[in-house]
This record gives C-alpha cells, sequence and structure tokens, in this order.
C-alpha cells in the first residue's frame, strides 16, 4: 500500500515562503530536495533618491519641492539617463512636527533611476545631492538578463538532488535508478544585492566623493530548488 508523501521545502527570500509538493511514494523510490545558488556579476543599478523641502507654509514647501526637482532631474539626465529609465513616485505634501509641535511644512518624493552604466553611480549619486537630492532611500544592483544563470542554478540543483539519492540508495543497499519525476519549486529567483538604505546629504557626499567603493556592486545570487523522486533497484 502506498504512502502519501510530502516535501516541505522552504525557499529563503527577504522573508522564507513555503510550497509543499506531494508524490504517491512506494519502497521502490526514494525522493530528494536539491538546491542551488549561483553568484552572478549585477549589470544594472537602481538608484532611489529622495528630495525633501521644508518651509513655512505649504506652497512655499511645494514650490521649492518643485524647484529642487527640476535640478535633480536635469542633473540625472546629464549622465545619459533616458526619461524610460526614470521614475517618480508620488508627491507626500503635509505639516512638519518637531519637539515643540508643529513646524512648518514638508514636501517629499522619491526619484528612481534605473542605470547598466555602474561605474558613473558614485558620481551621479554625489552630483545630485549638490543639486537638490537629500536622501538616499536604496541602492539595488541586480541582473538584466539572468537567463544563463537560472538555467546554471536548475542544472547544479538536480546535480545536488541526484548526489544526495546516490547517496542514500547506496546506505540503503539499493541500486539508484531512473527519474520518475521532477518538480521545479517555484521558478528560479535572483536575490538583487542591496546597499544601505536611508541617509542624508552629508554621508552621500562624502562616501561617493572620497570613497566610490562604498558603491560597489558585490554579487547578485540566482537560486533554484527542485524535487526529484528516484525509481530504486535492487
Amino acid at each position: 500500500m502506498r504512502a502519501l508523501f510530502a516535501a516541505l521545502v522552504l525557499l529563503a527570500a527577504s522573508a522564507a515562503s513555503a510550497q509543499t509538493v506531494e508524490f504517491d511514494l512506494d519502497a521502490n523510490t526514494v525522493t530528494v530536495v536539491g538546491s542551488a545558488t549561483v553568484t552572478a556579476p549585477p549589470d544594472r543599478a537602481v538608484i532611489r533618491l529622495g528630495v525633501q523641502t521644508r518651509a513655512e507654509t505649504a506652497a512655499g514647501a511645494l514650490r521649492q519641492h518643485e524647484d529642487d526637482m527640476a535640478r535633480v532631474l536635469t542633473q540625472v539626465r546629464s549622465f545619459g539617463i533616458a526619461d524610460r529609465q526614470i521614475t517618480i513616485e508620488g508627491l507626500n505634501l503635509g505639516e512638519n512636527y518637531g519637539p515643540n509641535g508643529p513646524d512648518g511644512y514638508q514636501a517629499f518624493r522619491i526619484v528612481a533611476v534605473e542605470t547598466d552604466s555602474l561605474a558613473v553611480v558614485p558620481e551621479l549619486v554625489a552630483s545630485v545631492v549638490e543639486v537638490g537630492a537629500n536622501r538616499l532611500d536604496g541602492l539595488i544592483y541586480t541582473i538584466r538578463e539572468s537567463g544563463p544563470y537560472q538555467d546554471r542554478a536548475l542544472d547544479e540543483a538536480m546535480a545536488r538532488a541526484r548526489t544526495k539519492a546516490q547517496r542514500l540508495a547506496t546506505a540503503a543497499g539499493r541500486t539508484l535508478g531512473d527519474v520518475q519525476a521532477i518538480v521545479e519549486q517555484g521558478a528560479p529567483m535572483v536575490q538583487p544585492y542591496y546597499r544601505g538604505m536611508g541617509g542624508y546629504d552629508e554621508v552621500v557626499v562624502e562616501e561617493a566623493a572620497a570613497n566610490p567603493a562604498a558603491y560597489s556592486a558585490g554579487s547578485s545570487q540566482v537560486r533554484a530548488t527542485v524535487v526529484v523522486r528516484f525509481a530504486l533497484r535492487p
């Protein structure tokens, strides 16, 4: 009589998620999980710049904000960044509160800039801070064409599954047979590389100008997981 086997696989991400795979399992099969992580050099950066202004009135804060935004966008475009690579998020305009209560008004907006020229990132950040951007809200490095790395991660995950199955078969005094079933646990996942979040203009300018390595791209990761069932022979 066959028993029902449930393989629980945890996929590592910013928050772990679980998927359950069910196989009909008998004494003449072995089911294993194979996972692999491939490291790849990023070739794209997404820079999230914050523009925040304050004034005594809402109109004043908004007017100053629009002036700063115009200068920031002009500076970004001077690096050859096309408009399709620039995303401007919604405007946040409201009253500012200090230790003693209401303290004028502030306007805030994020500009997300995408570039494949990683070498210009430190200079770009430093230059836009000088003309009005006063927060570095995030710097993400990722991969444009991840297909070859996804294929490699799948190949390595399958190879590891086979190695585990072979070890288990040998330990049980059996011979490993053919593959009976394969289930990929979700699509191969690209894990971007994140630099520090948040910060103020003085910090950003100092790091970008004096230490470009502070914005080094690091490495991105592509992960894959498979559940494989093999036959067992005497």
